[in-house]
Order: C-alpha cells, then sequence, then structure tokens
C-alpha cells in the first residue's frame, strides 16, 4: 500500500459553510415555502460531498424564518421498512416537540404511512393513479393548512429509501401539494435507484425540482475550509489527494501521516467508522472481493480479485458489480479495470481486514501480477507484507525495485524497498540472487533483473544486494538532506554481510575488513557531508571496538574517518588528535597515508604552524597525485582531495587548489556523489573568484548554491552567497547579489564565519557601503578586534578594517595599530597574498596619515605580490592610482575640474550618501545623479564609489 503523507494544517472550522453559492440556491426553498408555494430541491454529491452539512444549515435558516422543519433519513438497513424517512421525520418532530405536534392532521398522516405501506409497496400501477397516495396527498395538504407559516421536509440518504417512500416523492413532484411545502432531497447519484434519478430528472423539467450538483471544492474553498491561506504550503497537495471532497480534505488535513504502521489507529477514527460503515452489510463473498481488492490496491481486475480471494471469477464479477453499485469501487481504465472510491477508503478496508489473511492474500497477489508482468515497483508493496510468506528469490524484485525508485528520483521509497530486501538477505542468510525458479514471482524477479542489468532470463543476474545498489540509495538520500532515513539504511547495510566470506557477526567479535571499512567510510562521509556529524561519528564508534588479535592498525582509516567526518561537517580537528594517528597511517594503505597528511597540514594551517602545514600539504597532494593514474578519484580521495585543495586555497596556492578540485568534483558527478558537491563547488568558486575569473566563480557558486539548499546546508550556502556577492560587486552590479547585508549583524552565525565577513565586507567596499563592511568586521564596534580571526585571514581582515575606516570615514585613530598587527600577522604566516594585505594596510595608514606618495608605493608593491587579475590586485591597482593622481596634482587641483553640481554630487557620494539619497538632497532624480557620477568618476581618474570616497576623504 503507497504512503500517504500529509503536513498537517489548522483545523477544519466546522461550522463554515463554504458551498455559498449552493447554499443560496437552497434557500430559495425558505423563500417559496414561506410564500406558500411548493417547491422540491435535489441535492446531489458523492459521499463526503458536505450535503447532510448543507441540509443543517438550511434546518436552521428554514427555522430562523419560522418553518417548521422535519427531517428524515433513509437507511440500507431499513429500505425495507415502507415510507421510513416519511414517517422518521414525523415521529422525530413529534418526540422532540411534545406528543400532539401538528394535531390530529398530522397523527392521520402518520397512521396512514404506519398502517397502508405495505399495502402499495408490490403494486405494478403509477403512484399518482392510486387511491391510497391520493388519500396521502390530502392528508399532507391538511397537516399543511394546519402549519400556515409553511413546512421543510429534509430527506437525507435518499438513495437508501424504500420503494413505498420513493412513489409517493414521485408523486409529490408530479403533483405538488400547495400550501408551503419544500422538500430537499439529498442523496448520492452513483448509488441512487433509476426511478428516483428519472423522477427527479421528470420534476426538473416540469419546473418542480431545482437541481443542486454539489462538485470537488476549488482550491480557494479548501482553504476557507481549514481557515489557512490560499498560499499554505501543501494546501495545493491536500486539495490533489483530497479530489475538493471536504471529508477526505479534513481528515488529511488533520492526520499528519497516514502510514502503513498507522492505519489501525487512524481506521478507528471517525471518518474510519464512517467509511467501515458503508461495508457493514456487505455479504461473505462481496466482503472478500472487497478486501482482496484493498489488498492489491490501485487498478484491478476480476481476474486478480478472484484469485486473491480464492473465488470463481465469475463470483468476483457478480461481487464487483454490487460494490459498483455501492460506490465503493468505481470503473477505470478501460472496460475490466475497477478502483476504488477514494485511497482512504481503501486504506480503512486494508487496515481493517485480518492481518493472517492479508499476508496470504498479498502472497497470492505477487504470484498473479508476477505472471502478468507487472513491474518491480508494483511488486515490491505485497512482497514486503508477505510475512513469513517471503521467498529467498523476492530479493531480484526487491532490488528491481530499489534501482527503479532512484531512477525516478524517489529516493525514499528506494530506501524502503532496499531496507526490505536487507532484511530478507538476512532471514535467509543467504546472498540475494536473481536465480530463476518455478513460482511467478520469481520468475518476474529474473526478467526484472536481467533487463535491468543486461542478463537473459535463465541466467543468473549479479547479486542485486551488491555496494553500487545500497550506495546509489544512500547518494540519492544524501543529495536530498534525508539524514534520518540515511541513518537508518546504514543502519540495517552494517548489520549484515557487506562481502564474500564475511562472516555475519557484530560488535567485538567481528574483525574489521575491508569491505566493512569502505562501507562505513562511505556511509559516514555522506551522513557528514549533510552535516550530521554525530551520526556519522555514532556509525565509526560502533565498528572501533574491535575483537581480540586485530592488529591497533586496522582502526587508523576509521579513527582518520573520524577527523574527516569533522571536516565535512565544518568542525575543525584537534591537531593533537591527528597527529597521533600519523605514525600509524604511514603503515596503512597510500589513500589513508596521503588523507593523514592533508588533514595534518589543513589542522597545522589554522593553528598558524605555516611550515608544518606547507610539509603536510606538499606530501599530502605528491601522495595523492601518484594515485591519479589514468583513473578518476575513488569515494575517499574525492574527500581528501577536497579537504586538500579548499586548504591550498587557504594558502593561496590556486593553481594546485584549482587542479584537486576539478579532479575531484569530475569523480564526484560520475559517480554521483552530490553530498560532496556543494564544498567543491564553492571551495572552485572561491578559488576562480581570487584569480579574477569572476563569470566562473558565479557559475560555481549559483549551482553550489542550489545543491547546498536541497542538501539543507546553510553554512555552504551562504559561502556561496558570499562568494557570489564579492563577484557581482566586482563587477558592478552592487544590488543583485547581497540582499541579506542589512540584516547580517542580526544573522546566525554561521552566516558570519570569518571568510563569509572577509567576502561580505569586501563586497559592501565596493559598493561604497563602509558603514556595513565595519559592521561585519567589528560586530561590537570594538577597536582592534576581529570577527573570528584566523591566522591564515588575519592580515587581510585588518587590511579590510583599515579600508572601511578610510572610507567610511571613522576609527582612523586606528589605522596605525591595524597596519602593524596586519604586517605581525602576514610576518607569522609569510604568504605572500597576506604580505600583499599588509602592504595595503600599511598604505591605508599612510594615507589617513595625508602621505599619498608614499601610499602609492605601497599599493603598487602589494600589486605585485596580488597580480593583475585578482581583485585584490585590481583594488590595489585602482588605489595606488588614486594616491598618484592626489600626489601629481593635488586633491583640491583635481577636484578643481568638477562644476558646482558635480562637486556637491562627489562631497554627497564621498560622505557615503547612496544615489537615492543623494537625488532626495539635491531635488532631482536618481538618473541626473548617476549621469553626475559617470561624468565626476570620468574627469577624477576613479572607477568606482569606493575610488571616489578615498579621493574626496584626501581633500577634506
Amino acid at each position: 500500500m503507497a504512503v500517504t503523507t500529509v503536513t498537517t494544517i489548522a483545523g477544519p472550522h466546522t461550522g463554515v459553510t463554504v458551498r455559498v453559492d449552493e447554499s443560496r440556491r437552497l434557500g430559495r426553498l425558505v423563500r417559496t415555502a414561506r410564500q406558500g408555494h411548493p417547491l422540491t430541491a435535489e441535492l446531489a454529491g458523492d459521499p463526503g460531498a458536505g450535503k447532510t452539512r448543507l441540509l443543517t444549515a438550511l434546518a436552521h435558516q428554514g427555522r430562523a424564518q419560522g418553518l417548521t422543519v422535519l427531517r428524515g433519513c433513509g437507511s440500507e438497513a431499513e429500505n425495507q421498512v415502507p415510507f421510513h424517512p416519511f414517517v422518521q421525520a414525523l415521529t422525530t418532530w413529534q418526540a422532540s416537540t411534545g406528543t400532539g405536534s401538528g394535531g390530529p392532521e398530522a397523527a392521520a398522516l402518520l397512521r396512514a404511512l404506519t398502517d397502508g405501506g405495505a399495502a402499495v409497496r408490490d403494486s405494478a400501477e403509477p403512484a399518482w393513479r392510486l387511491p391510497y397516495f391520493a388519500e396521502l396527498r390530502r392528508l399532507l395538504a391538511g397537516l399543511l393548512a394546519a402549519i400556515p407559516e409553511g413546512l421543510l421536509l429534509l430527506l437525507d440518504d435518499f438513495h437508501w429509501s424504500d420503494t413505498p417512500s420513493l412513489r409517493l416523492l414521485e408523486t409529490l413532484i408530479r403533483r405538488p401539494v400547495d400550501g408551503g411545502l419544500a422538500i430537499a432531497v439529498a442523496h448520492r447519484p452513483r448509488q441512487a435507484p433509476v426511478s428516483l434519478r428519472a423522477a427527479l430528472q421528470q420534476g426538473a423539467e416540469l419546473g418542480t425540482v431545482d437541481s443542486v450538483e454539489l462538485g470537488p471544492l476549488t482550491p480557494h474553498q479548501c482553504a476557507e475550509l481549514l481557515g489557512t491561506g490560499p498560499d499554505t504550503p501543501d494546501l495545493a497537495r491536500l486539495h490533489q489527494r483530497s479530489d475538493g471532497n471536504p471529508l477526505y480534505l479534513t481528515a488529511l488535513a488533520e492526520t499528519a501521516s497516514v502510514t502503513h504502521d498507522a492505519l489501525g489507529r487512524w481506521t478507528g477514527s471517525g471518518l474510519g467508522a464512517r467509511l467501515l460503515a458503508e461495508t457493514a452489510l456487505l455479504g461473505e463473498v462481496p466482503r472478500k472481493a472487497v478486501q482482496s481488492a484493498a489488498v492489491l490496491g490501485g487498478v484491478f481486475d476480476a481476474g486478480a480479485v478472484a484469485e486473491v480471494a480464492e473465488i470463481s471469477r465469475d463470483e468476483a464479477c457478480r461481487a464487483l458489480a454490487e460494490l459498483c453499485g455501492r460506490d465503493l469501487v468505481r470503473a477505470a481504465d478501460g472496460p475490466e479495470g475497477y478502483a476504488f472510491r477514494h485511497p482512504l477508503l481503501r486504506c480503512c478496508l486494508y487496515a481493517a481486514t485480518d492481518p493472517c489473511w492479508r499476508a496470504g492474500a498479498h502472497r497470492r497477489a505477487l504470484d498473479r501480477l508476477g505472471r502478468s508482468g507487472a513491474p518491480a515497483l508494483e511488486l515490491a508493496p505485497h512482497i514486503e507484507r508477505s510475512g513469513a510468506g517471503t521467498r529467498p528469490s523476492d530479493g531480484a524484485v526487491l532490488a528491481a525495485a530499489t534501482r527503479a525508485a532512484v531512477h525516478l528520483g524517489r529516493p525514499a521509497e528506494g530506501a524502503r524497498w532496499l531496507t526490505s530486501a536487507l532484511r530478507l538477505r538476512r532471514r535467509t542468510a543467504d546472498p540475494v540472487t536473481a536465480d530463476p525458479v518455478t513460482d511467478g514471482a520469481a520468475t518476474v524477479g529474473a526478467a526484472t533483473v536481467g533487463a535491468a542489468t543486461g542478463t537473459a532470463t535463465g541466467v543468473t543476474a549479479p547479486g542485486p544486494l551488491d555496494a553500487e545498489l545500497w550506495k546509489s540509495v544512500v547518494r540519492a538520500l544524501a543529495a536530498e538532506g534525508d539524514a534520518e532515513r540515511m541513518a537508518t539504511l546504514a543502519r540495517e547495510i552494517l548489520a549484515g554481510p557487506l562481502g564474500p566470506g564475511e562472516p555475519q557477526l557484530c560488535g567485538e567479535t567481528r574483525a574489521l575488513q575491508e569491505p566493512r571499512v569502505s562501507a562505513v567510510t562511505f556511509l559516514s562521509t555522506a551522513l557528514a557531508a549533510t552535516g550530521h556529524e554525530e551520526r556519522a561519528q555514532a556509525l565509526i564508534t560502533a565498528e572501533l571496538p574491535a575483537g581480540p588479535g586485530t592488529a591497533p592498525d586496522a582502526w587508523t582509516p576509521l579513527q582518520l574517518q573520524q577527523q574527516l567526518g569533522k571536516i565535512l561537517a565544518g568542525k575543525v580537528p584537534a591537531r593533537t588528535d591527528v597527529e597521533t594517528l600519523l605514525p600509524a597511517a604511514r603503515r596503512a594503505d597510500p589513500v589513508t597515508r596521503a588523507g593523514a597528511l592533508v588533514i595534518s597540514g589543513l589542522t597545522a594551517l589554522l593553528d598558524g604552524d605555516m611550515c608544518a602545514a606547507e610539509r603536510s600539504l606538499e606530501s599530502g597532494a605528491h601522495a595523492l597525485d601518484e594515485l591519479a593514474a589514468d583513473r578518476p578519484a575513488g569515494e575517499q580521495e574525492c574527500a581528501y582531495l577536497l579537504t586538500l585543495s579548499w586548504t591550498e586555497a587557504l594558502m593561496g596556492w590556486y593553481g594546485p587548489a584549482h587542479g584537486h578540485a576539478e579532479r575531484a568534483l569530475t569523480a564526484a558527478r560520475k559517480r554521483g556523489d552530490t553530498h560532496l558537491l556543494a564544498p567543491l563547488l564553492a571551495t572552485l568558486g572561491y578559488v576562480h573568484y581570487q584569480t579574477g575569473r569572476l563569470a566562473d566563480a558565479l557559475d560555481a557558486v549559483r549551482e553550489g548554491g542550489a545543491v547546498s539548499a536541497r542538501m539543507g546546508r546553510t553554512d555552504h550556502a551562504h559561502l556561496s552567497d558570499a562568494i557570489a556577492a564579492a563577484a557581482w560587486a566586482q563587477l558592478g552590479h552592487a544590488s543583485a547579489p547581497t540582499p541579506f547585508l542589512p540584516q547580517l549583524p542580526a544573522a546566525p552565525a554561521v552566516a558570519r564565519t570569518p571568510l563569509n565577513a572577509l567576502l561580505l565586507a569586501e563586497a559592501a567596499l565596493a559598493s561604497g557601503e563602509a558603514d556595513t563592511a565595519l559592521a561585519l568586521l567589528l560586530p561590537e564596534r570594538d577597536a582592534l578586534r576581529v570577527s573570528q580571526p584566523v591566522a591564515v585571514l588575519a592580515a587581510r581582515d585588518y587590511e579590510l578594517l583599515a579600508a572601511a575606516a578610510v572610507q567610511a570615514g571613522v576609527g582612523r585613530e586606528n589605522l596605525d595599530a591595524w597596519a602593524e598587527h596586519a604586517a605581525a600577522a602576514a610576518a607569522a604566516c609569510g604568504l605572500a597574498e597576506q604580505s600583499g594585505h599588509a602592504l595595503l594596510a600599511r598604505g591605508h595608514a599612510l594615507l589617513g596619515r595625508r602621505q599619498p606618495t608614499e601610499a602609492a608605493r605601497c599599493y603598487k608593491e602589494a600589486q605585485l605580490l596580488f597580480g593583475s587579475e585578482s581583485p585584490a590586485g585590481a583594488r590595489a591597482r585602482e588605489l595606488a592610482r588614486s594616491a598618484v593622481r592626489a600626489t601629481d596634482r593635488g586633491p583640491e587641483s583635481v577636484l578643481g575640474e568638477l562644476t558646482l553640481r558635480e562637486r556637491e554630487v562627489a562631497e554627497l557620494a564621498g560622505a557615503g550618501l547612496k544615489t537615492k539619497d543623494i537625488a532626495g538632497r539635491l531635488r532631482v532624480s536618481p538618473r541626473t545623479v548617476d549621469v553626475h557620477l559617470t561624468r565626476i568618476y570620468n574627469k577624477l581618474g576613479v572607477t568606482s564609489r569606493a575610488g571616489l570616497v578615498r579621493l574626496m576623504t584626501l581633500a577634506s
């Protein structure tokens, strides 16, 4: 049975009438009854469409207008009692208002209905020709005369009414009784007898019947009924799954999930009881048929129902005809196909079926569908619910269903079938293969696997539960960030043997074998890469207590994996923990040796030990490069290449970083390791940005940001946003990438990592927003304190602080101190790029002391270190040009080229005002301000507002 999942929405407003048009049309009955005219209204709709609710609202309206309201209801159990709805309406009226209500006229009518119905029940004469019905009309006219305010008669579920009641209604439609009698007849058209439908249709043609049909609710009506907004998430899905039926809609909205495990509890609800009541009077054969149909699910035919129910085909055909007459099932997909009226009805019937019988029925359904060539995805649910009836050969079908679900982009379903296959494999204690056997399901399994793997039916196919199968499911789950299912599936995978000859043992009695180590590392990598480090560590910890005789060196790959998991989850391993693994790692396999060196290099870099970092990174890179030999990087290699490329990027080694990231990215794409794409693309985006390839950077982070959002890795998404913001700002589109910049001081900490703050500060500076840059770098406006300093980024951090202070005109008293801190940080790390930032910081300090000549010299030296293509190099070049221009002609002489209006615009822009604010201050249009700024840039030789700010600072 397919799982139905819904999200809870505010409970239904039971007093709300959303069918306004239909209610208005029914209200005509009240008006005509008060005016003394007869009228009948037909209210037709499927079960749950809201007929009873509308009749209740009409009853309240009628009573409010002074009408006498009588209400009767048809019942399948009472459909042999003559005039049951009319008698019920009269007796209920008398019981509620006291004996004698309606006077002798009502008593006479009630006596005539109860005494004479049987005599005319089987008469072949038309009702209106029988004296008995003429007498009933006369008595009814007398009753109306005793009720001058009018009578409203409500007849619900009239499709279950007895024959005399139908004939009396037909009489009142063909020959209405004067005196203010209004009748509302509610029925289900699919279950109504032909005589009722014909009488109502004839009345519509005569003008004595007004037909009101209740169709599906619109999405707007659904939102109103649930008391929620039309844009509420899941509303469209609820509307679709309920088919616009109010009963099903409210049931789905009130139930967080209707799953196989929760069916029993849910069936006991009010809706479940109401749906099951429709089957209460079914005979033995129709009951077997409907239960078998519930097991089959979807679309079924008479042959399948007969085989599952273990009845003859003729019996199945007759039973399905009866079920159609009751509107429990409906014709679908051709003349021989049937389906339930609604999936919720099937859910109730399925849950109410005896579990033991149900398991056998699933086995019979599986055999039947298997012989008919049904696809694996249709067979898998029956295998899952066959209980003890499952067979080893069923594993082939489950494996094929797993592959199909993953291929169709339904990883959760794939995990479900894979879990069933793994449990079946453990139960049978044999490798599950597609060996064809004589039973139908196994033959289908062999055919399915043969089609999937290229092997012919009758030839043993590869084991369907090999590593690539379960890895494909884990990859698909990781791409959606579904850590809960990944962790559950990982436990199932590790609970059984993972390689040929591996014992099916657990805990300390199991030695760590290569297939197991590979599985644990892969699973923990996927979990950590989705941000769930605790789950990843739990998997590894469960494997580490090895049994007696296991060499300690066998632990090394998993112990190193613990440190790698921290990195993939966005955390930093302790350097001491990594260093203790190096001796054992030297005796491990080449990938483990290289990985230990790479992680050691990262921890050394973050610890400020640049010499150790360089040695480890160069050795690790050399070891990983030796493994490249004309083959794609392996799964574990990719994770270590990711760590290496990111560390190289922090070191400023952009060439090697680009090569290693591209190698890992190529392999990850080929295998489908989506969980590694986001950090790899962020690394590439950062490398492209730092080397001036801005278009490539934007392409990389655009894809990486989308992958991160799908996986739920907000840290990767924020880094992608920061790189995009910096790249767009360098391209002159400051407003495109940073809609969250004004909220950053109050944003989550994940958005305020050191590198994110630096990149966003660079974007703000390039956009002329120095105050925003300072807020990013000094969130508490505490001088000489940077946001979460990191040794390798410290010089760049202090330099941006100084640049923002110069541009904003605040904090200039700290320029010399920031420059000294930048120089000390650059000297400590010994990296050329950081030395360039120290020179820039020194230039800012000199510019603050009005020494543009010395500042220009610092800027030019920094440009040589950065190179001309990088954003930092371009900024150094512009700074040097501005300082030289100010030196050669003096700031005031440079500004002297501006007109009076241009000088005003330049001064306001130099003070940090945006175009809109300048336009408001000068009472001109923003377009006019932009024209003035373009002319100002050309005259002063600057290329950005930041350059203009610096030049105006020199002139102030």
